[in-house]
């Protein structure tokens, strides 16, 4: 049997700290993935990445930002958006959130120059990831036939709207709002008895991002077995419309529009959010079952119609039912009602802002939400951020944040120095060029 082909990729840490073979280590510590992920999608997959202990190097311009907020917009710390404002583009609030705990270089791709170094650091590393149009690093002389010629174990992961798949949506450049238009998604949203379809939030994007991690797990496995890499084609609207396919089943076999639903599902009622005490304070309640329901009229005996008393009664007069669950949770409080039906097993949970998830204690005992890296940190720009916590609570490999976000370019002399061997001298005239 042939041996597997290696490729020329060095060991990530050539300091030889730790290595693989590591029993406390993060899950992924040793690798080294490229990130061109700018927006949501791209940056999330990076940032799950380096939160599982890859070296995730952030790949950006010299002169402009690159990879920052959406729509171009430079984003304060900790956060994946922002107001358009005069912010430099060598302050680290011109990076996100997602950012935080990844490294930073910066090279110019279209100076060959540029492209001779990225191929060497493809060469010594594992992952690259982008999710730009599918003719983006083509049209840089950097596809991926090009990268696993320079390392046949590289795993190329791109994202973009549609696929790389030749079509008339292949070099569509959309945002998340857009792209579930153009998916049907947006169909699915609001109210039946509104005209208007509703706006949510971008969700096309942590969806392909989740969606990309797994794949890249498998690519990696595979790898493990045969020594070679792969190129992943990932259409973010593909792996979202995976969400739809109730309705999309519905119209192929039954030829029926499902339409905006509103909060109702088709097999539970009530299913809803509801007015609480205060202004514009809801919770959410999901009756499951006949035993849910007779569990909830213990604490509302006045909603024990016999009318209502089975699922099918329910849902065939969910109009009526809505209005008078609303008139009876608008004389409490979200919490303390929430706490109430639970402790009768109906799920029911109040509606909570993102300032009252930062200040609850127990979702920041859970999530380290509140664990800010960067107090201490020498640039003040950086200290007193929040960053999300991490969402795998892993008994023996514990996932970590492990840096604050970069300054742009701020690892050049390591990645270019220490990685590639570029003297002092040479990495300064790289400079003056503008190719780093």
């Amino acid at each position: 049997m042939p041996k597997p082909e290696t490729g020329k990729r060095q060991p990530t840490n050539t300091k030889g700290e730790h290595n693989l073979d590591s029993q406390t280590m993060p899950p992924l510590t040793g690798l080294r993935v490229l990130d061109h992920g700018h927006v949501w999608a791209g940056p999330l997959l990076g940032m799950f990445l380096a939160d599982l202990g890859a070296e995730v190097i952030k790949v950006g311009a010299p002169h402009r930002l690159s990879g920052v907020s959406i729509g171009g917009q430079r984003a304060p710390v900790g956060s994946i958006g922002g107001d358009r404002g005069s912010t430099s583009a060598d302050d680290p609030r011109a990076f996100h959130g997602l950012d935080r705990g990844k490294k930073s270089i910066a090279i110019h791709l279209g100076d060959p120059r540029g492209r001779d170094l990225y191929l060497k650091l493809v060469e010594q590393s594992d992952i690259v990831l982008e999710n730009f149009s599918p003719r983006v690093m083509p049209s840089l002389g950097l596809s991926y036939d090009v990268l696993a010629e320079v390392n046949p174990r590289i795993i190329m992961v791109a994202l973009s709207a549609s696929g790389a798949t030749e079509g008339p949506w292949r070099n569509l450049v959309t945002y998340g709002p857009s792209l579930a238009a153009l998916y049907g998604l947006k169909s699915l949203l609001g109210y039946p008895d509104d005209p208007q379809p509703r706006e949510d939030t971008a969700d096309l994007d942590p969806t392909a991002a989740g969606h990309a991690f797994i794949a890249v797990l498998a690519a990696l496995e595979y790898r493990e077995r045969t020594g070679r890499g792969q190129f992943i084609d990932l259409a973010q609207g593909e792996a979202t419309l995976q969400r739809a396919a109730k309705p999309l089943m519905d119209w192929l076999l039954n030829r029926r529009d499902a339409g905006p639903q509103g909060n109702r599902a088709s097999a539970m009622a009530p299913h809803g959010v509801y007015p609480a005490q205060d202004e514009d304070s809801w919770l959410a309640v999901v009756v499951r079952s006949d035993d849910e329901w007779s569990a909830l009229c213990g604490i509302a005996p006045h909603l024990d119609r016999p009318e209502w008393s089975t699922m099918r009664g329910r849902l065939n007069d969910q109009d009526a039912l809505d209005a008078a669950v609303s008139n009876w949770t608008r004389n409490y409080d979200a919490m303390e009602l929430s706490i109430q039906l639970q402790g009768v097993g109906v799920p029911a949970f109040p509606m909570m802002d993102p300032t009252a998830l930062l200040i609850d204690d127990d979702y920041a005992a859970m999530s380290n939400a509140n664990l800010d890296l960067s107090a201490d940190a020498a640039e003040p720009l950086r200290g007193g951020a929040l960053y999300t916590g991490t969402p795998w609570k892993m008994a023996r490999t514990q996932a970590a944040l492990t840096a604050p976000i970069p300054n742009r370019g701020e690892h050049d002399d390591e990645i270019y120095g220490d990685l590639l061997g570029i003297d002092e001298a040479a990495r300064a005239e790289l400079r003056e060029s503008g190719v780093i």
